[in-house]
């Protein structure tokens, strides 16, 4: 072969090579970046909110050995939603988040599509959908009606699609009762994702959703979106407070709302001394100042408290809610 011949050949190669580089180029600038879902607006607009994890034991811990379906029932028919929701709009709580039911199995809402996974009659899920009856009350003060699930199936890729079939009855008969789901815990895939994000949303496609990957604090860097088929952040905090700026050590903005690469800042964390009970840990200046910077920085702040069984609040805990709402009101 000349070496004018080999010269052309080269060229024809490279120009090869580039076309290709320019292929790729193009396929991944069609991977655009998750963007914030514009209903988040309520969420961040909101700045602040009401949890309880309302179980028959403590979060993450075992079911009382003496529990039975007859205790549970009763603690359940106990809970009065109107007023709770007399409460909450007393100190201005914009949402209120209610515990369905955890790893224990027992539910506050009947579901015939569950009760074909653990037999009919069990009496794990209540007679009552409190749920309901909580969105109703809340619905009537003005309060948005927010869920809690675990992420059952996470391990056992058999039992999810039974799971999204019940999530899909819950979804379907609360309809847009339910302004945003926290899920706790994350699933294997985007796939797997989708379809979950698909029945919770079967009743409300303006529901907000949002999967938890653990707790602020594990690791340096900020908490990320664990899907793109999720709205919001799961925030959840313990024992840390996570502050917002740019670190200095690398330049990485940290916390900085209401975007966080598509996802709305959110965090989650309890006034008591866990999940669900104990007293106040914080002074009031603490929770007020603390949420105050979340929101300044685009974010929301999701207080737990524990309630009684009849779903009533300690006072040292409504008075937290007022300063909190106190706050929020005086900018």
């Amino acid at each position: 072969m000349k070496r004018r011949d080999f010269l052309k050949m080269s060229a024809a190669i490279a120009a090869g090579v580039q076309i290709m580089e320019n292929s790729v180029s193009a396929d991944s600038v069609k991977k655009t970046p998750k963007k914030l879902n514009p209903k988040t607006k309520w969420l961040r607009d909101a700045k602040w909110g009401a949890f309880t994890h309302y179980l028959v034991h403590m979060p993450s811990a075992e079911v009382p050995e003496d529990m039975t379906p007859a205790k549970w029932n009763k603690k359940v028919d106990s809970f009065d939603a109107e007023a709770l929701a007399d409460k909450f709009a007393s100190v201005g709580v914009p949402y209120f988040f209610i515990t369905i039911g955890q790893a224990g199995g027992y539910y506050c809402s009947p579901n015939e599509t569950y009760e074909k996974l653990i037999g009919k009659n069990s009496g794990k899920l209540s007679d009552r959908d409190l749920v309901a009856d909580c969105a109703a009350a809340m619905k009537a003060k003005g309060i948005r009606q927010c869920a809690y699930l675990p992420g059952v199936g996470r391990h056992d890729a058999s039992t999810q699609k039974s799971w999204q079939d019940a999530i899909t009855e819950w979804s379907q008969r609360w309809g847009d009762s339910i302004s945003a789901w926290w899920i706790d815990g994350k699933y294997s895939s985007e796939q797997e994702f989708k379809l979950f994000t698909k029945a919770f949303k079967a009743g409300n496609p303006d529901t907000l959703i949002s999967y938890n990957t653990g707790p602020v604090g594990m690791n340096r860097d900020q908490l990320m979106p664990a899907t793109e088929y999720e709205d919001y952040l799961a925030g959840e905090c313990d024992y840390f407070l996570p502050t917002c700026g740019v670190r200095v050590f690398d330049g990485k903005e940290y916390y900085l709302g209401p975007d966080i690469s598509g996802d709305q800042l959110h965090f989650l964390n309890f006034l008591g001394e866990w999940w669900g009970t104990g007293k106040t840990r914080f002074s009031n200046e603490l929770v007020t100042a603390w949420t105050k910077h979340i929101n300044i920085n685009g974010g929301t702040v999701t207080w737990d408290l524990p309630l009684s069984d009849s779903g009533q609040i300690d006072d040292s805990y409504l008075g937290q809610l007022a300063a909190i709402n106190e706050m929020v009101k005086n900018g």
